[in-house]
């Protein structure tokens, strides 16, 4: 289908595929690697598509002037969407990215791919993630996102970590959680941690307001309230 879209309108500038609800959420499906589909007029697009590779095929240069792109995947990806391409993919100034599963390649995936975007002004992560020895926190953020960003203005998150307690170096508490997020360029963040130790596995939820997703996973009795509209 998405051939005929880029060859039937050829002067397409703005095209928004995407449905708001995450239960019935209908996907723009691309034939890798068909070189059939490509624009040099489209400078907004806003999907939902099945995977990271499709993501990855978005960015390979065949939609050139793209400046604004909103992805929603059902999965992000696996080992072999590992990204290869170091190329710039400059033109590009605003990047959000959603995926309803859970990944075990947040490392391998995402931060590599937004080092790409040296002049990214706006910048949304919306994700859960499995995490071996520590969690996706503050200082993971500056450290991995936001030093490799000179020109980000926006940074809108919702990031979701999960681990086994046996994994995680330490256990973080509420006084890490602060002085994590200090300097922070997001003035509104809100955060919680929960712990179950019977069965063995932590979870670290933080995310700026607004909150922009249109559901909540995995409330708990700490569940912060406030910001959460």
């Amino acid at each position: 289908m998405s051939h005929h879209i880029f060859t039937v309108f050829i002067q397409l500038t703005h095209l928004i595929f995407y449905e708001s609800s995450h239960e019935h959420t209908v996907r723009l499906l691309f034939y890798i690697p068909s070189r059939r589909i490509s624009s040099s007029t489209l400078l907004v697009l806003r999907i939902s598509v099945q995977c990271f590779h499709h993501c990855l095929f978005i960015l390979d240069g065949r939609f050139n002037q793209l400046h604004t792109l909103h992805i929603h995947l059902a999965n992000l990806g696996s080992p072999e969407a590992i990204i290869k391409s170091q190329a710039e993919i400059p033109n590009l100034k605003c990047f959000v990215l959603s995926c309803v599963l859970p990944t075990y390649d947040y490392d391998s995936l995402i931060p590599p791919l937004v080092h790409r975007m040296s002049n990214l002004e706006k910048l949304g992560l919306h994700l859960t993630i499995h995490v071996n020895a520590t969690f996706i926190d503050g200082n993971n953020l500056k450290k991995y996102i936001l030093n490799h960003m000179p020109k980000l203005n926006i940074f809108s998150f919702d990031l979701h970590s999960i681990a086994s307690i046996n994994n995680l170096i330490r256990l973080p508490l509420k006084e890490d959680i602060h002085q994590a997020f200090r300097n922070f360029p997001c003035t509104q963040i809100t955060t919680r941690i929960d712990y179950f130790l019977e069965e063995n596995w932590g979870q670290y939820h933080t995310y700026s307001y607004p909150f922009l997703m249109q559901y909540y996973k995995d409330i708990t009795n700490n569940f912060p309230g406030g910001l959460y509209q």
